[in-house]
């Protein structure tokens, strides 16, 4: 293994090595401001898609670039958070809803109200119990200081436990308590699962100010081959799972305008290569985005 042999280098110096590397830096006082703020190990994500040749700026490409850029993909994952934060809400309360109309209110701690295996109830129960252990909320408190028993109802509980847990839990549910949740949005079991899977992935890229553009995603989408109009999708990129998001949004009714919202900042950004989050021209003209 080779040993990490980087040094420190001042902001001077960084902007130097952008300059030695080809990047025109019009402005150097508002570039120090700008790697200040960001730094220049998270502006680098940014970097390679304008390298044809290793650690060489293709010619013309300016600092000013990479910041339009970078405040592009910023406002992307905001609109994304904001995206998934509905489903994740509908989510919360109809789980909430639905299991504790068939299995009451503590009924998430008996496995014979899931449909999975011993070391999935196991995870899940350990996970419960870490993530309402150390929760802070006041209705815990006050449910702790007036109530006896250490378990939560359920509808506390999934308003604390993470989106991923909450995703987890649901793909143990007994296929009543699913049909019921599912009851609108006319999706097979497998394929919503997975798009819950790609939501949380997504949800903590855009948490943790990771780049959404031309980002190559992990977790390939499920294509469901019941609906002609996602026929073709690539799914692997931005695009698909902006069509799976506004999919879900309309089928659960929630006003979020995900398409105008994507047409108004690529708008705002029209250098912005959307061809590399799998958009094409006239891209709110098809059929999925109806």
């Amino acid at each position: 293994m080779t040993s990490y042999s980087k040094p420190h280098l001042t902001y001077q110096q960084q902007i130097e090595l952008l300059e030695n590397r080809g990047l025109v830096i019009n402005n150097k006082e508002f570039a120090i401001i700008k790697l200040q703020h960001i730094s220049y190990y998270r502006l680098s994500a940014y970097f390679l898609p304008f390298q044809s040749k290793k650690d060489r700026f293709d010619e013309g490409i300016t600092f000013e670039t990479l910041i339009d850029l970078y405040h592009f993909d910023k406002e992307l994952r905001i609109l994304t958070f904001n995206a998934i934060e509905k489903i994740e809400i509908f989510l919360r309360a109809s789980v909430a809803y639905n299991f504790s109309k068939h299995h009451q209110v503590f009924g998430y701690v008996n496995k014979e109200n899931f449909c999975c295996n011993d070391i999935d109830f196991d995870w899940l129960t350990n996970d419960i119990t870490k993530e309402t252990s150390r929760s802070k909320e006041t209705f815990v408190k006050h449910f702790r200081n007036n109530y006896d028993g250490d378990n939560l109802p359920i509808w506390m509980v999934v308003e604390i436990v993470s989106f991923g847990t909450l995703s987890k839990l649901y793909t143990m549910l007994c296929s009543q308590t699913e049909k019921e949740i599912l009851n609108g949005i006319n999706l097979p079991s497998f394929v919503f699962k997975n798009w819950l899977h790609l939501f949380s992935y997504v949800r903590n890229i855009s948490a943790h100010h990771s780049r959404l553009w031309n980002r190559q995603f992990v977790i390939k989408a499920k294509i469901p081959k019941h609906k002609k109009e996602f026929k073709g999708m690539v799914n692997d990129k931005y695009h698909t799972f902006a069509v799976m998001t506004h999919y879900v949004l309309k089928a659960i009714n929630d006003t979020f305008d995900l398409k105008e919202e994507l047409k108004n900042l690529l708008d705002k950004y029209p250098h912005v290569d959307k061809n590399a989050m799998g958009f094409v021209d006239d891209w709110e003209e098809l059929e999925m985005w109806g």
